[in-house]
């Protein structure tokens, strides 16, 4: 794997991806069912939560969805988390916002199936559950609060429409809730990771060609374990996310080891990631 002082900025990212993400054939795009079959609700691990005070521990679950082609060797897979500001969402889900519609994990799971790709989509604990991080896997030194400042308009918005009253990081507690729920999606996508490659034989899978991405939130994840925990992966895309958890200048540094990243934004895209994937982009 190489390291980032010597890559450009996406290109592997691309070469990688551009078979699953660019300019796919119509046929792809509306697949049908008969181009792959899905596997729901496959554990991949626990997490512990909040229920009525109490600590309990509560199953991860994912679905994967594998392309029906028959293959020689094993296929590369991509795992997608799904977004919602860490507070609502499902990788069955779609939610609307603003007049536009996002696009469930399990629909980009299908187009990549079609195109020869297990996909993997995960399920993960959300905020409102109150996840209890393990510390697992990570410099606890490297959390950094105040990197999620630009994600807290849009998760004090979906708390509103879920009648729950808006977090304010001037009160340690409530800056918690919100670290704990951030810090537990990451804990949550590495442990789906680390399962697909232990069970990368039982999934037909190359363990060394495995990509992670997502939307939003989940995009902020897939960053936060493929470069703020430096989980080996091949690569990481970004749809409309950031960096967000760790600390980016503790990361990622010129020695750092960190596979290639492809961020995709738009000009409609949330105000608290236009205003911070600038700065991400000039630290790379």
């Amino acid at each position: 794997m190489q390291k980032f002082s010597k890559i450009n900025v996406g290109v592997l990212a691309a070469a990688f991806l551009s078979h699953a993400l660019i300019a796919a054939p119509l046929d792809a795009q509306e697949a049908a069912p008969v181009t792959y079959s899905l596997e729901a609700g496959v554990v991949y691990g626990r997490g512990v939560v909040t229920k009525e005070g109490k600590e309990v521990s509560r199953d991860l679950w994912m679905d994967i969805y594998h392309p029906t082609e028959a293959t020689t060797t094993p296929r590369p897979a991509v795992v997608l988390t799904f977004g919602g500001a860490f507070h609502r969402g499902s990788p069955r889900l779609t939610f609307q916002s603003g007049g536009a519609q996002d696009t469930s994990m399990g629909n980009y799971c299908r187009r990549f199936a079609a195109r020869g790709y297990t996909c993997f989509a995960i399920d993960y604990r959300l905020t409102p559950e109150g996840p209890v991080p393990s510390g697992e896997g990570y410099h606890a030194d490297w959390i950094a609060p105040e990197s999620l400042l630009p994600l807290l308009p849009q998760a004090n918005h979906i708390r509103g429409t879920m009648d729950l009253p808006p977090l304010d990081f001037s009160i340690p507690e409530q800056e918690k809730t919100m670290v704990d729920g951030v810090i537990s999606a990451a804990e949550d996508l590495r442990e789906a990771v680390l399962h697909i490659r232990g069970s990368a034989a039982t999934y037909n899978i190359d363990p060394n060609r495995i990509v992670l991405g997502g939307f939003s939130a989940g995009a902020v994840t897939s960053w936060n374990v493929a470069h703020g925990m430096g989980v080996p992966v091949s690569g990481v895309f970004l749809l409309s996310g950031t960096d967000a958890g760790f600390d980016v200048n503790k990361a990622v540094t010129a020695s750092s080891d960190r596979p290639p990243i492809l961020m995709f934004m738009g000009q409609y895209d949330l105000p608290g990631a236009l205003s911070s994937v600038p700065l991400l982009v000039a630290h790379y």
